[in-house]
């Protein structure tokens, strides 16, 4: 359901590249028996040969990365099944919902806060569109939180916990509105409104 608030397991960006290379193999060769972690190469996604035991194509590679449970809100819900059947082992179809991964901004341990109090307040007044603000949600969000719109993703809806909760409709509105900020910049509609409201409120009470 769009705008229902969930959690699942959230990759962190790749932002140096690992990869987790097969260092020992059986007697055919086929199968890796140990694996170790290296720097990409110049053979990153050009391997001589394919792995049988994991699977692993020539043109593929296993990325080293973290991943963290986190809250996330749904932007779109997986699609119905077209019905299309296979060809040759290739699906079309893949039960995949849009999220947007969801990040705290004060520490819940130590109750300090992660970043500026100024960046905070300007994240509240809408001024960068690849964040947007929420307030803390008894059984959801236990301290303010921002959803990092820049990082949306797929994910397969088995591996997302859904919460009871959604996004009151007219929040809803403004979230729909600033992925298209973000992407082709253009500002319209409830979330254009609510936006200049907050960042030119001299606009709408001048004297």
């Amino acid at each position: 359901m769009r705008g229902q608030l969930g959690r699942t397991f959230v990759t962190y960006a790749t932002e140096n590249l690992q990869l987790w290379r097969p260092g020992r193999f059986d007697p055919s060769q086929a199968a890796a028996t140990e694996f170790h972690i290296t720097a990409a190469g110049q053979d990153a996604f050009a391997r001589a040969v394919p792995l049988h035991s994991p699977r692993l194509e020539t043109n593929e590679e296993f990325i080293v990365t973290r991943a963290k449970r986190r809250p996330v809100i749904v932007v779109s819900p997986a699609p119905p099944d077209p019905g299309i059947a296979p060809l040759r082992g290739s699906r079309i179809y893949r039960r995949m919902a849009l999220v947007i991964p969801v990040f705290s901004l004060v520490d819940p341990v130590t109750e300090r806060l992660k970043f500026p109090e100024s960046f905070i307040d300007r994240v509240r007044m809408m001024e960068f569109p690849e964040f947007f603000y929420l307030p803390p949600e008894p059984g959801v969000l236990s301290v303010p939180s921002l959803a990092r719109l820049a990082e949306l993703r797929a994910v397969f809806e088995p591996h997302l916990e859904p919460f009871d909760r959604r996004l009151r409709e007219e929040v809803r509105r403004l979230l729909e509105g600033q992925p298209r900020f973000l992407t082709t910049g253009v500002s319209e509609g409830d979330f254009h409104v609510y936006r200049e409201e907050l960042l030119h409120p001299e606009a709408r009470n001048p004297r």
